[in-house]
């Protein structure tokens, strides 16, 4: 644990609450690639290279829900979970699997 020097008070467990704020609504573990549509698809294999200035308002407030992207002050870049979704779905296309389905 971390202790701050401050004049507030001492760290307690209970600090952890801010970073429980920004968790995503749905568990992004359970998204499958085929629960994506297609534009979502294409976003997030093209936010997965970097900046995707193609990305409309609908599918980066979807992909946010879901937790696959961050909002960032460069812009929408892509999450851990959504990389990890992505690099998966590739891989077991390059393996001769379909990845999940989709």
């Amino acid at each position: 644990m971390v202790r701050r020097k401050s004049g507030t008070g001492r760290a307690t467990d209970g600090d952890s609450a801010e970073g429980s704020a920004q968790a995503p609504v749905a568990p992004a573990a359970a998204i499958r690639w085929s629960d994506l549509s297609a534009d979502e698809q294409t976003a997030l294999k093209r936010l997965n290279r970097g900046p995707y200035q193609g990305l409309d308002a609908a599918t980066a407030e979807r992909l946010l829900a879901l937790g696959l992207v961050a909002s960032r002050p460069a812009g929408i870049g892509i999450s851990r979970v959504g990389r990890e979704l992505v690099i998966s779905t590739l891989l077991a296309a390059r393996e001769g699997g379909s990845g999940d389905g989709g």
